[in-house]
């Protein structure tokens, strides 16, 4: 046998060997640590309250990994519905041509997908960039130039009154899709009564920063588990910015109230994406599809990364309000888990104040270890699941237990401040009058 070959052997062999480790130490971990919340550690004696919050976490995100196993994506179909792409765009000059002739490269019949490129008034080249593209495309971009500034919404409205295509996809201008990321997310539409689709999200700058390293190990558990979970019950409560299809007739009914939502009389200008979920999520089922892929830019500073973070908890406070009214109709296991998810994030800051430094206070000088060791463990198995799931190892999973810590530090505490602040129209990254002009 030659040797290049013995060595590639050798390397798969070591690969599945390190995921099948990987696979078994995840499991222990995850009974070890439901055993040791359950039965060990007798935290009722301490509090109540704070004993029952802690096995209501470990449950939560034990289950998440357990549906998560009987999620598969949908079979092909041979469905190919007529497809629009809108893909709004403000001051994206430096991605926004990549991103297009990624759209142009899909493995769609040309004649059934139109692509329609709308510019928010941006004040960079990314209108030329959009025109020097569509010149190369025979006709396949349609690019609708919004002269000011309008605002994200305003520019997807935009994009849909232009088409009247059955299938509606979004994809953020940082994003890229993969050659048959369209073929594989219109599958799910087989169903009736499915409404929208989200697709799978990779980081595509994964390998510039600390912070990008982190968030690509977040972003990958976080579809493929939480929306996963969420998905076998065809609740998915967020259909992601960067690549997600809708239903025509499940969106257009919708459409005046979403382009002109106001929260405590401002009008919202971002979390659109969360918005028009709930519009379908209503009277539709929303799915997610792991094979259809994207890969998008993620902030690689701690600045815009903080700013990005508050601007997505402030459309989660808005929108959770919204979700909350009609969830109970839906399968009782996703009911219970959107309101125990709404929950946890409010209760968990108290939480780690009084473990970290009120009850050592009082005596108890062993809990903040205890509470370190459980974020701990969580983060492991978050990073052990990067290992599994992923098609090529490397040390990217223990920044995904960083990232965990990282949360704790700065994260956690940004939840109150966005209740607070939820009533504002900033998006701290684009102009404050984005989309206060929309009904000008």
């Amino acid at each position: 046998m030659a040797p290049q070959a013995t060595i590639t052997r050798r390397a798969v062999f070591l690969d599945r060997a390190l995921r099948f480790g990987a696979g078994i130490y995840l499991v222990l971990l995850l009974v070890a640590i439901v055993l040791y919340k359950a039965v060990l550690f007798d935290a009722f004696h301490v509090s109540r309250f704070f004993g029952i919050y802690g096995l209501v976490v470990v449950a939560y995100i034990v289950s998440r990994f357990i549906f998560s196993v009987f999620y598969r994506p949908s079979r092909d179909h041979g469905l190919q519905p007529r497809v629009s792409i809108v893909m709004p765009s403000f001051n994206e000059g430096e991605d926004i041509a990549a991103s297009l002739r990624s759209l142009l490269d899909l493995d769609y019949p040309a004649e059934l997908l139109e692509i329609v490129a709308v510019n928010d008034g941006s004040t960079d080249d990314t209108l030329a960039q959009m025109h020097a593209v569509a010149a190369q495309a025979d006709g396949r971009i349609r690019v609708i130039d919004l002269g000011r500034n309008r605002g994200k919404r305003a520019a997807m409205a935009a994009g849909i009154r232009a088409t009247e295509a059955d299938i509606i996809a979004f994809v953020d201008s940082d994003s890229v899709l993969a050659a048959d990321a369209m073929t594989r997310l219109v599958q799910g539409f087989h169903d009736p009564k499915v409404g929208a689709i989200c697709g799978h999200a990779d980081v595509l700058n994964l390998h510039e920063t600390w912070l990008t390293r982190m968030q690509g190990v977040r972003y990958f558990v976080a579809f493929k588990v939480i929306k996963a979970a969420e998905s076998i019950f065809n609740c998915v409560t967020c259909c992601s910015g960067c690549f997600s299809a809708y239903r025509r007739e499940a969106i257009m009914p919708h459409l005046p109230w979403w382009e002109n939502q106001t929260f405590l009389g401002v009008e919202s200008t971002f979390g659109d994406d969360r918005s028009l979920t709930n519009c379908v999520l209503r009277g539709w089922k929303v799915r997610y599809e792991a094979n259809a892929v994207s890969r998008t830019a993620v902030p690689a500073d701690f600045r815009t990364f903080m700013v990005q973070q508050l601007r997505w908890k402030r459309s989660w406070t808005r929108e959770s309000l919204i979700v909350a009214r009609f969830m109970w109709r839906k399968h009782p296991v996703a009911a219970l888990s959107t309101y125990v998810g709404m929950i946890l994030p409010l209760v968990a800051p108290v939480v780690a104040v009084r473990a970290m430094l009120w009850l050592p206070m009082g005596g108890h000088s062993g809990l903040p270890y205890v509470y370190l060791f459980g974020i701990y463990a969580m983060a492991l198995a978050y990073g052990l699941y990067y290992v599994i799931r992923r098609r090529s190892y490397d040390g990217t999973w223990l920044f995904g237990i960083v990232f965990v810590f990282f949360y704790l530090a700065f994260l956690l505490w940004q939840t109150y401040y966005a209740i607070l602040t939820a009533r504002t129209s900033r998006w701290g990254t684009r102009p404050a009058t984005a989309g206060m002009e929309a009904k000008a």
